[in-house]
């Protein structure tokens, strides 16, 4: 496993029961951000809003049991949560040991311990997602090729993750990509070429960052005590992902960084496929039928409507 690799597993291994303890999902499984888009009236919608989205995409495929990889699949809650409203066969694949073996004690899907950069992944796959994963991947081009391999034509890769817009260079930009080990925070045109080299055509591109709770107390406490208090943190996974997470809310509300959601499609003429060949625990799928979403997303390409208060 290649150094960065290595340095996400550990900041997981370390920090993902701090996260599922302290988080405001952590109950459910879940460790990724809140979306308070149009609609979404309670703190259970707001996590579960790109799920929603990304149903929809797997509903437009119309194949009539989807196979789902979630590229970066934590414990494994937004998998089954997908897989709980569409038939479908679910396949999640993470790189630390700790969110490993606390999925596959929940069963309902097959789970693999590995680097979505450069492992094996199940092949023919009909829609592969992401959810603030991506940013980890270790080499980004290497990331698109391996999933590209593993997609079906016409196969779709969404993700949902922080993007660089604004300059680079900007302190906040440096302290998120090395308190959270961003190494592939990249701006969306380099992505979507590298994407273009793996067969895989942007259809769908959406900002989600007005919807996302900037100004938590818990964030202005953090905002104004961690300047006071970094000189004297030690360099552990929890420091960074204090310093991180800091620097990131500043690049988002800086415009320096977006959280979008983002879908390419496989080309039709590609037809090319991994064979999946690592090691892993296989549970029958969990099968449910598919539904429409509780709270309406909102389908819109690109839209931006005012954040809930």
């Amino acid at each position: 496993m290649p150094d960065g690799a290595n340095g996400v597993a550990r900041y997981y291994d370390v920090n993902t029961r701090t996260f599922l303890a302290r988080g405001e999902g952590g109950a459910d499984g879940i460790i990724h951000r809140a979306v308070w888009a149009e609609g979404v009236r309670d703190r259970s919608s707001a996590f579960h809003f790109v799920h929603e989205l990304i149903l929809e995409q797997i509903a437009a495929l119309g194949s009539s049991r989807a196979r789902v990889l979630d590229l970066g699949c934590g414990v494994g809650a937004s998998l089954l949560y997908l897989l709980g409203r569409c038939d479908g066969e679910g396949f999640g694949i993470t790189l630390s040991g700790e969110q490993y073996e606390l999925a596959r004690k929940h069963g309902g899907a097959e789970w693999l311990r590995g680097d979505f950069c450069r492992d094996p992944l199940p092949p023919e796959v009909d829609l592969a997602y992401g959810i603030e994963s991506f940013v980890h991947a270790s080499d980004a081009r290497a990331f698109f090729r391996n999933v590209s391999g593993a997609l079906r034509p016409r196969g779709r890769l969404v993700l949902v993750d922080d993007f660089l817009v604004g300059d680079g260079t900007k302190t906040p930009v440096h302290d998120f990509a090395w308190g959270w080990h961003a190494a592939s925070l990249l701006a969306p045109p380099e992505v979507d070429a590298m994407a273009a080299e793996s067969e895989l055509e942007l259809v769908s591109d959406r900002d989600l960052t007005p919807y996302l709770a900037l100004d938590r107390p818990r964030d202005r406490a953090l905002a104004l005590f961690l300047p006071l208090l970094r000189p004297f943190l030690p360099d552990t996974p929890r420091a960074r992902s204090l310093v991180g997470g800091n620097a990131l809310r500043i690049c988002l509300k800086r415009g320096l960084v977006e959280y979008r959601f983002r879908v390419w499609e496989k080309r039709a003429q590609s037809a090319g496929v991994t064979e999946c060949g690592s090691a892993s625990t296989t549970i029958s799928a969990s099968r449910g039928r598919c539904s429409g979403s509780s709270t309406p997303p909102g389908s819109g390409d690109s839209s931006r409507t005012s954040p809930r208060p």
